[in-house]
């Protein structure tokens, strides 16, 4: 992994921290519920985050012949959604981390999933400063960074979308949902911005400069709940970039998946008030 992707990582987590106090007083319509990550073999991949990180099952989705889903989760915060399309071929993953992690102690994780023969690297302090981070890749190749913090509860901290232009993206997420950028950070290596969601879970867009774009998912890479579901339906209509309804098995429910400029697929949930 470049150097530049590993200081990309550092502001992930950093932001979190410098701007909790600022998010507390955000009262943000919308959040961000669950970091989606597509995976290939459920049982191996659901074990590696029930065995490794301690996580749950906490709701369970699935269409036959479509997809299959569990939903992953701790105590409280937002999910980790394993979602494996079935009639999809398996794509190339990104090198760079897709979701965070945040755990009370790092090290007890690190020796357990190292031991287990995962795959895992451990930050150095040059490249991490004062936290103490850890990247580890599950079963169907998703890198994901584990973030030491001290006294806390394990909780999931964010989702991260890789893009291929961050201004694009930038722009479709603030006027879609109204939130503006909390962080930005550019080098050589790549370009990224944090998009404030309230509290709770955030959203980065990352643009890497070293690796070509891949091809997309057409199934969900993130989930946002919103309690202005019209509104923001009305500028996913504006945009022209697309979506489509989800069945859902209520009449009171609404679910579309979006397309943001880079080709992610985006799960917007109506949450009632």
């Amino acid at each position: 992994m470049h150097r530049g992707s590993l200081a990309a990582i550092l502001t992930l987590a950093s932001v979190c921290s410098i701007h909790a106090a600022e998010d507390k007083a955000t009262q943000v319509p919308h959040r961000i519920g669950a970091a989606k990550l597509i995976i290939g073999d459920v049982k191996a991949t659901q074990s590696f985050y029930e065995s490794m990180l301690g996580m749950k099952e906490v709701s369970h989705y699935s269409a036959q012949g479509v997809y299959d889903e569990p939903i992953m989760g701790f105590d409280a915060g937002a999910r980790l959604a394993l979602f494996s399309p079935v009639a999809e071929p398996q794509l190339k993953k990104s090198q760079y981390p897709v979701a965070l992690i945040y755990v009370p102690s790092l090290e007890p994780v690190a020796k357990k999933i190292e031991d287990a023969k995962f795959k895992l690297r451990r930050l150095p302090q040059s490249e991490s400063s004062s936290f103490k981070i850890a990247i580890a890749t599950d079963p169907s190749g998703n890198a994901v960074e584990i973030l030491e913090r001290p006294g806390k509860p394990m909780e999931v901290g964010g989702s991260k979308l890789i893009v291929n232009d961050r201004q694009k993206a930038e722009d479709f997420y603030a006027k879609v949902f109204g939130v503006k950028p909390t962080a930005r950070y550019k080098t050589a290596a790549y370009d990224e911005v944090l998009m404030g969601f309230g509290e709770g879970a955030w959203l980065a867009l990352f643009e890497p400069k070293s690796e070509a774009p891949l091809p997309k998912s057409r199934f969900a890479v993130i989930a946002i709940y919103t309690k202005e579901f019209d509104a923001v339906l009305n500028r996913i209509k504006e945009a022209n970039l697309g979506y489509r309804d989800v069945k859902t098995s209520s009449p009171d429910s609404r679910i579309i998946i979006a397309q943001d400029p880079a080709g992610n697929a985006v799960e917007i949930i109506r949450e009632r008030s």
